[in-house]
Parts: C-alpha cells; sequence; structure tokens
C-alpha cells in the first residue's frame, strides 16, 4: 500500500536515522482511541502505547507521555515532577 505523504515522511526519517528497518503502516480502520487500535490490529489494549503531549502550565514546554492504551494519565500527579516551582 502506498503511504500518505505525512506517513512517508516519518518513514523517511526514520530511514535517515538508522531504523530503516522499522516500517510504517497506515490501516484503513480508526486507530483514534486505544480500543479503536488495539482491535484494528488484532491485539489487547494494554499493548498499545498511546503518545500524549501536554504543555507545561508554567514554562509552557511540550512533554511526549508514552502510556499503555490500558491506563489514564493523572494530569495532577504530573505536574510536579514535570514543573517543579522555582
Amino acid at each position: 500500500m502506498k503511504l500518505s505523504p505525512s506517513a512517508l515522511k516519518v518513514q523517511e526519517a526514520l530511514n535517515q536515522r538508522g531504523f530503516a528497518h522499522l516500517q510504517v503502516q497506515e490501516l484503513s480502520a480508526s486507530t483514534r482511541t486505544a480500543q479503536e487500535a488495539a482491535a484494528a490490529v488484532g491485539c489487547a489494549v494494554g499493548q498499545i502505547v498511546k503518545s500524549l503531549v501536554f504543555r507545561g502550565a508554567r514554562s509552557g514546554r511540550p512533554y511526549l507521555l508514552l502510556v499503555s492504551g490500558a491506563n489514564r494519565v493523572d494530569v495532577r500527579r504530573l505536574e510536579a515532577p514535570l514543573e517543579p516551582a522555582n
């Protein structure tokens, strides 16, 4: 299957960084939620990794969290380790 322009950019970035053995795959089914992604690839929700991006309230810095599809992020617990008070 031919990759969309955005997926092709990701594949090219992987190739340029020495990860050509990893292949981007686009699915026809929705993967917007962990449940949908698990159903689309035929695995358990806990085997899905969600990528969540948060912006620090004080610093404005972005933070990428990789979280099991079976878990939820408690945003209140994130603030102290990610955005320590000055």
